[in-house]
């Protein structure tokens, strides 16, 4: 009787080890991987894109937000939809990282095989409720400029072709030992609102840092962010909602403000591709 129960339990360990063992095997993932995210219209040349991450749902059910470029194992064979939403890092600041509200998501069905890598190219476009000011102007492709100084500077932002980033003209603000402080403006005033989420983009170089925010037409200035320097073309994405107001007033003009640095004997600061786009 003894042996016998002996063996019963030798049994059952062996049957329980076996059936465990199977339940902790891993499932074997399929992977969408996803290299870019690239603005798509037609006919559309003046535009650029800093689009940093991926927002995933399948099935309408979110798989997570992953830094672009990136490889997604997904567990489940079969077709499936999948909505891929733009995201951008706001103010340049890794740590604030959101859907663009402005962006349309990329949709597709595939077909998810076992071990498999698929390799998804998606694209986007705005969304038919935003709204822009200066767009065109912005580009400063054409005669005159939305840009002016305020009484207080040294020194304007001329429309140059030597050094651009999309198109045949940028802006540029120089600083010297002379001209030593810069106060540029929107030439025409915003009437905002803040029912209205509210960004500022733009494509921008420069050897030095310098500000950008928001002054009334009580030369009150709200400083958004200081941006460092760049030796590259760098598109940033602007939130200025939280401003929008403050002091209880409505009218404003976009500021960019610097200040000499004689670490370099010129200071220079590009502009491009500047554009205001909120809701309708």
């Amino acid at each position: 009787m003894r042996i016998i129960t002996t063996v019963l339990y030798a049994t059952f360990i062996i049957c329980t080890n076996i059936y465990c063992n199977k339940d902790l095997e891993a499932d074997i993932p399929s992977y969408i991987a996803i290299e870019d995210f690239n603005y798509k219209e037609p006919n559309s040349q003046n535009h650029s894109v800093n689009i940093s991450d991926v927002w995933l749902s399948m099935d309408g059910q979110i798989i997570g937000v992953f830094e672009i470029p990136c490889t997604i194992p997904i567990l489940s064979e079969g077709l499936h939809s999948f909505d891929i939403y733009p995201g951008i890092k706001v103010n340049g600041i890794a740590g604030n990282r959101i859907k663009y509200p402005f962006y349309e998501k990329f949709e597709i069905d595939t077909l998810i095989q076992t071990d498999e890598t698929i390799k998804i190219e998606p694209h986007t476009l705005y969304t038919e409720q935003v709204s822009f000011q200066f767009e065109e102007e912005g580009q400063f492709e054409i005669d005159g400029t939305i840009l002016e100084p305020s009484s207080f500077s040294d020194t304007i932002a001329i429309i140059q072709s030597d050094t651009i980033y999309q198109g045949e003209r940028s802006a540029a603000i120089y600083l010297d030992s002379i001209r030593t402080y810069f106060d540029v403006r929107t030439f025409s005033e915003l009437n905002l609102t803040n029912n209205n989420i509210t960004f500022l983009e733009l494509n921008f170089k420069s050897n030095i840092g310098f500000s950008i925010g928001l002054v009334n037409e009580f030369e009150q200035k709200e400083e958004l962010i200081q941006l460092y320097p760049s030796n590259n073309w760098k598109k940033i994405y602007l939130d200025f909602t939280p401003l929008i107001g403050i002091n209880n007033t409505f009218n404003y003009k976009i500021y960019f403000e610097g200040h000499y640095n004689n670490e370099h004997l010129i200071n220079t600061v590009y502009l491009d591709n500047l554009k205001l786009v909120y809701n309708k």
